[in-house]
């Protein structure tokens, strides 16, 4: 199933996509997000936050789920035992307090969190925050905070002793921010490094082995790149600078690993900074750049657990 976004837009604003099966290419542009954040601001409720889901493939872990959520006041602690979280902080600002000890748990939440760190997230933040951890968003008077959600399964395996890219080491363990601004500079320091593909790339953190699935990666392009096809892992997109077009479906022709020549077919669909992506897994698609550059945030989502 591939969903153009004039139609998407429509169908999501009258319900989430929620299937047991994972659904195919979904894209949020970055002007609709901004128009839901401004819808969400009007239905705030009496705890300080609205939310949606935009997408959800009803997994009996609560993994593979998007959300969209604003904060206009500190929200309630939280604490998920088999979900990571991959934030993508979408508008306003505030501070994320992540380890500790949570107090008061039903569920999945309780009323307060003792000890941790607290860490400040703005627009453009990327965050991950790893299953079992205790975590709250704190919004300061008169603020607000809006982030994309994506509830990923929980990482069960060993994290690489020797990734491709070091994970950064923060308080507590697995918990990882990149900040817009330093994805700003990384994204200068790709500029200086593109390859004669037309390419550079990073690896930002990588939790499970061999860079298949727990993966966040970041990649330049001002070339158009092969196509590629991914068995069992689903790719998760932040459009972080640039833009170019995404041409996703059809068929994979002269396909070697997971890169091919070229794809016979599919659809196209323009993609620029601040949109967010879901790629399924066995789908041919291809980044074109017909001009400038486009950078992205991948982080690579296993199809089932672990």
């Amino acid at each position: 199933m591939i969903v153009p976004p004039a139609l998407l837009m429509i169908a999501l604003a009258v319900s989430p996509v929620i299937q047991a099966d994972p659904p195919g290419f979904l894209m949020w542009d970055a002007s609709e997000l901004e128009a839901r954040s401004e819808a969400l601001g009007t239905r705030v409720g009496p705890d300080g936050s609205a939310r949606e889901t935009l997408a959800d493939y009803e997994t009996p872990s609560g993994g593979h789920r998007f959300r969209y959520i604003r904060r206009d006041s500190n929200g309630r602690p939280e604490q998920h035992d088999n979900i990571e979280d991959v934030v993508f902080i979408k508008s306003g600002a505030g501070s994320l307090q992540v380890g500790g000890e949570m107090l008061g748990r039903t569920g999945d939440l309780g009323t307060e969190i003792v000890g941790g760190s607290r860490y400040q997230v703005a627009a453009g933040d990327v965050v991950r925050i790893p299953a079992g951890i205790p975590h709250a968003y704190l919004v300061p008077d008169g603020g607000h905070i809006t982030y994309l959600l994506v509830r990923v399964p929980r990482y069960t395996g060993q994290v690489v002793t020797d990734p491709d890219g070091a994970a950064p080491q923060l308080d507590p363990p697995g918990f990882a921010l990149w900040s817009a601004s330093e994805l700003d500079r990384r994204n200068e320091v790709l500029s200086t490094r593109v390859g004669p593909d037309g390419s550079s790339r990073e690896t930002l953190a990588d939790y499970g082995p061999g860079g298949v699935a727990h993966r966040f990666r970041f990649l330049r392009r001002e070339r158009s790149g092969p196509p590629e096809l991914h068995d069992d892992v689903i790719d998760v997109v932040l459009i972080q600078s640039g833009g170019g077009i995404l041409r996703v479906g059809g068929d994979m022709i002269g396909e070697s690993n997971t890169a091919g020549a070229a794809i016979n077919g599919g659809e196209l669909f323009p993609v620029n900074a601040g949109d967010v992506l879901h790629i399924p897994a066995n789908i041919p698609h291809g980044y074109m750049v017909p001009d400038g550059h486009i950078t992205y945030v991948l982080v690579r989502v296993p199809i089932v657990g672990g």
